[in-house]
Order: C-alpha cells, then structure tokens, then sequence
C-alpha cells in the first residue's frame, strides 16, 4: 500500500511529531510512504519527502512578515493555484493508494488551504487527521468557548488576528467554503486523537462523515521509564526532594498555558525543584523553588531522562487535544496535572495517571499541584499504573494498525 502524506512541517511540532512517528510505523509495517510537506527537515527517514511549494516561496515567506494582515491573506490566495497544480501533478506521479492529511494551516504562504482536499480526493480515499480545530472552523486552531464553529463563523469572530489570523471578513467565506469541500468530498474520513475532537466533528462540518479515533502511538522503547535515581543523578539534580516539570515546544506560548505560569509559580511550595524543558525564558522564579531551565530537547533520549526525574508534569494548556508530552510522560512513569478540558480528562485519569483540576484556571492548577505533592510525598506511587496506560493504549503498533484498518476500508467502500 502506497499512502501520500501532507504535512506542512516534516518534523517540527506535535502534529508533524505525530505524523512522523505513523509514517516511521507504516514504513516498518511494510507500507510505502511518502510525504509531501512546505518544511522538510533535510534529515534521513524511513519515509521518501518531496518538497510541495513553489520556487518562489522563501521569497514570499519574507513579504508575509511584513505585510499588512489583508495583503498576507491576498498574498496567499493567490498563491493556492500553483499549490493545487502541485499536488495535481505529484499525486498523478506517485499513484497513491490513500492521501493522508496532517496540519495544513502552516503552508498557507505556500497556498496550501482547505481546497487541497478536493484535489486529493481525486486521486484516492482521503483521510484527515484532526490535530486540532482548523479543519472545521472559518480559521481557528481552537475556538475556545466560542460555538460559532457549529453554525456558521462569521466576521465576528472574537480571535481572528490570532495565529492562523484571517481578515474578519474572510472567515465567514473560508468556513463555507470548508463545509462545500467536506460536504463533496467522495470518500473522506476523520481520525481524531482524541474522543472530544471527534465529538466537536460530528457537531459541526463532518457532521454524516466518517469520523474515527485514533490515539497516537509513540514508540513506547524510546519513551520507557528510566531508575529516576540515575536520571536525576544525569541532570544534576538532588537525589531526593520534589521535583515537578514543565515541557512545552515554547515556554512563552499562551496556547500551552505561558499565561498560567507566573500565577502557579508564586503558589509553588518550598523545597521543590522546577524543569523547564522548551525554548523561551522559564517561569518567574519563586522563593526558595529552585528553577532549573533546560532549553528545547529534541532527543527522545534526553526527554525520557527528564520525564523519569521528575514526579509530575505540569500540562497547563488552557485548550487542547492529545498533547504529545503527555503521552510521553505517562509512558516514562510520570503522573501529570493538568485542565479539565480539551482532550485531557481522556489521558489524566485520577488516582490511575494523574491529577486534574476542578476548574480550568491558575488557582485550581496551583491547588492540584499541591495536591499531587502531597500525595507524592505521602507515598502515592502512579508511575507503574501510567506505564500501563501508555503499553494498552499509546502503542505505536496499535496505531499503526488501525490507519491500516481504516486505509483498507474507505479504499474498498
């Protein structure tokens, strides 16, 4: 079976992070693979990668940063026939079995937009991956407590200069055009990491469309728990004493909580040690916390010895799907505390996986960390139960297995 994959990044980001480890699984199962992305990493893979943009694009990519917000978004409309034409092409080239889409949004400057969809569906049974909200909503990655998503979005969209920003008076247009391209779609299916996404799917655009969840998968001999005695002893930390962790691609990024931290760190209790693992300054240090920084890690190696040093993870995204930290804290061990939305109650469990909060907001994250702490140090043990979880559910195998399932299905209906 030969399956296309689009992906706007190859490998930067937890959705291109998420399909990477799929393709890696497809290829080792046998599969032919082959992704068709705006951003290659250059880098060996089990896969083949074909670059999916114009020659002119790292031009254009420069004349965005400046441009005012309407220029941008005429900029990349006019950009979306030589992207189609592209795709066009490569995908009579390459003869796939199954077009898989990943995040889209990130090629937008390269003209990568919804309309992508009707020129897979072309060639071969698509399948989308819903990494977040963008594939049904007018622009939005999240649309938080907004609701317009299910009736229509509208020039009153209340986030519509937040990345990816849209002209108000487009995202009324852009989700139209949305619900047409679902809606004519001939042999489409959603996969959903994770049972909440599906939820919001089948109320809004893919309502009467295929919509199927799929955990991701990680490969559980790379993220495995590790003696945390040698793992704090490889970090430079004391042997004993609390230690709590904050990971997040950026440290500054509000969409992964950055807004919550200077309010969790002045409720954090003395004695505790604090990882910071992401790009960006850390938290705002705290009176006797001890604030250890350590950057952006993209070594499964090195991630594992710091999920397996510390007691918990802190996950203070106010919204979100099936964030990729988690995953792989559970599956070195470590219990994590986080918002009660989103995707999150499906992986932190109480009393099995982790803590969460009564209310999504800094006190109620502040008093769920307390909480974790005391029960860590009253002699609460969670790391055997996360392994658990992560082996019976977050297996990339299992994943593997069933994009397989589904690729034969839809390509036989």
């Amino acid at each position: 079976m030969h399956i296309v994959m689009l992906s706007d990044w190859e490998t930067r980001g937890g959705a291109a992070v998420a399909a990477s480890r799929l393709a890696a699984g497809l290829a080792a199962a046998g599969a032919r693979v082959t992704r068709l992305v705006v951003f290659p990493d250059h880098q060996p893979h089990p896969w083949r990668t074909e670059y999916l943009g114009a020659p002119w694009f790292p031009l254009r990519r420069a004349s965005r940063r400046v441009a005012p917000l309407a220029a941008r978004a005429t900029l990349d409309r006019l950009a979306r026939p030589a992207a189609e034409a592209a795709l066009e092409r490569a995908l009579l080239r390459l003869r796939p079995d199954v077009v898989h889409l990943h995040n889209l949004h990130g090629g937008s400057g390269a003209g990568w937009s919804p309309r992508l969809l009707a020129v897979a569906g072309r060639h071969a049974p698509v399948v989308w991956t819903l990494h977040d909200m963008w594939p049904l909503t007018g622009r939005c990655v999240y649309s938080y407590a907004c609701e317009r998503f299910v009736t229509g979005c509208n020039a009153a969209c209340p986030t519509a200069r937040a990345y990816p920003a849209l002209p108000p008076r487009l995202v009324g247009p852009a989700w139209e055009e949305r619900r047409a391209l679902v809606a004519a779609a001939p042999r489409l299916a959603a996969v959903t990491p994770s049972r909440w996404m599906a939820a919001l799917a089948r109320r809004g655009l893919w309502a009467g469309r295929r919509v199927e969840h799929i955990p991701n998968g990680l490969p559980l001999d790379q993220w495995r728990p590790l003696p945390r005695a040698a793992a704090r002893r490889a970090l430079g930390l004391p042997a004993s004493g609390p230690v709590a962790l904050l990971a997040m691609p950026d440290l500054r990024d509000p969409r992964k909580g950055a807004n919550l931290l200077p309010a969790l760190g002045a409720t954090l209790p003395p004695g505790l040690t604090l990882l910071a693992m992401g790009a960006g300054r850390p938290p705002p240090r705290t009176p006797g916390v001890r604030v250890v920084a350590l950057g952006f890690v993209a070594a499964p190696q090195r991630q594992a010895t710091i999920y397996s040093a510390a007691d918990l993870l802190i996950h203070a995204a106010p919204q979100d799907n099936a964030p990729l930290t988690v995953q792989e804290a559970l599956a070195c061990g470590t219990p994590v505390v986080a918002l009660p939305v989103g995707g999150l109650p499906e992986l932190v469990r109480p009393d099995e996986t982790g803590w969460l909060a009564a209310t999504p907001d800094a006190a109620s994250l502040a008093a769920s960390v307390a909480e974790a702490l005391a029960a860590i140090a009253a002699g609460a043990d969670l790391r055997a139960p996360c392994r658990a979880v992560a082996e019976n559910e977050y297996r990339l195998e299992l994943m593997v297995e069933r994009h397989l399932a589904l690729y034969r299905e839809i390509s036989d209906a």
